[in-house]
């Protein structure tokens, strides 16, 4: 009880307290932290930005909010309102927590699979909306080193298995999308393990090589010359990948 009141007496402040534009940290129980832009805090979960994702947090996972101090000078701040009657007295706030030192950096320690799983859907969602190439890589560059953060403190298992597969295509995507010819429609596709776990692109791949060396060709050692609708397939494949761990995910809780 006295953990789900703490809990709501940060967000309460996380709504009220005026604050810079700075990043804060999020601490989660479990001793894991999280550094990013607070997007919202309120009784359904904690809303954080991190790396270009959105990520949510359930309340009772979040132990503080810890806010960064202004970056720029003191007397550069708008001066503080007066207090008045429609405002709770200083003394009715919860304390404001201390920035942690500057030295702690997040950890994904305690972290869940839920939360790398998060950050995967986050992707596509934004990829679904549509963005140039150049957004595109931004996003998935940041999203996989986060992935790879959490997964790499979670035990193996077939969720984290699915999630980190979900990844690696979008990664593909983002090479082959950058390898891509637009006269010619085709694209070098960088040779992956991945790619054999997921029957679309087993299937594209063989009607692209039965149409001819023009559609599909394996000229190198280390990539396949492909016709570049391979890009949206790659994409498909990580949306069954990323629905068979929410299915594993789900399965494991009963």
């Amino acid at each position: 009880m006295f953990g789900r009141l703490a809990v709501a007496a940060i967000i309460v402040l996380a709504l009220v307290w005026p604050r810079p534009a700075n990043a804060e940290m999020i601490e989660l129980n479990g001793g894991d932290w999280v550094q990013g832009a607070l997007k919202e805090a309120t009784p359904a979960g904690v809303v954080v930005e991190v790396g270009g994702q959105t990520i949510r947090f359930s309340t009772d996972r979040v132990r503080a909010i810890y806010f960064a101090a202004p970056s720029q000078p003191a007397q550069a701040q708008p001066a503080p309102a007066q207090a008045t009657s429609a405002q709770p007295a200083p003394s009715q706030l919860p304390p404001v927590s201390p920035p942690p030192p500057a030295s702690a950096q997040p950890t994904p320690t305690g972290s869940t699979a839920g939360d790398a799983l998060q950050v995967v859907k986050s992707l596509r969602s934004a990829v679904l909306g549509g963005m140039s190439f150049r957004e595109y890589q931004a996003r998935v560059n940041a999203a996989a080193t986060v992935v790879d953060r959490y997964l790499a403190a979670l035990p193996g298992g077939p969720e984290s298995e699915s999630i980190h597969d979900a990844v690696r295509y979008y990664v593909l995507a983002e090479s082959a999308w950058n390898n891509q010819g637009v006269v010619s429609r085709t694209a070098w596709l960088r040779k992956d393990g991945v790619l054999d776990r997921c029957p679309a692109y087993r299937e594209f791949a063989e009607t692209m090589r039965t149409k001819g060396d023009a559609y599909y060709a394996e000229r190198v050692r280390n990539y396949v010359f492909i016709s570049d609708g391979v890009i949206s397939v790659l994409w498909s494949c990580a949306s069954e990948k990323i629905a068979e761990a929410e299915t594993f995910l789900v399965n494991a809780k009963k």
